[in-house]
């Protein structure tokens, strides 16, 4: 058994340099938002994948008419996308 100055197997560190400190460089201040309520990020699933982008929208502290018309505009968009998907097989199912 090794007394407290000498490294045992199994240390990473020797215990007399050890800081509890670093350990908590990784953490962001208790404040902070988390990744997924930057707006960036918010954007970037609204684009790209837009059901989480609403719900991650709906979640975050956006003024509410933004919201409203985010998804006003979302929905306009999948109601027409869906309209041109039907046309378009009802044009190649009548040729």
């Amino acid at each position: 058994m090794a007394d407290n100055d000498e490294r045992r197997p199994g240390d990473w560190l020797h215990k007399g340099q050890r800081t509890y400190e670093s350990a908590n460089t990784i953490i962001k201040e208790p404040g902070a938002k988390k990744w997924y309520q930057e707006t960036f990020w918010i954007i970037f699933f609204l684009v790209l994948f837009w059901p989480v982008g609403l719900v991650l929208m709906w979640r975050s502290d956006w003024h509410v008419a933004v919201k409203i018309a985010v998804t006003v505009v979302l929905a306009v968009m999948v109601y027409f996308s869906m309209n041109l998907y039907m046309a378009t097989q009802q044009m190649t199912a009548g040729s």
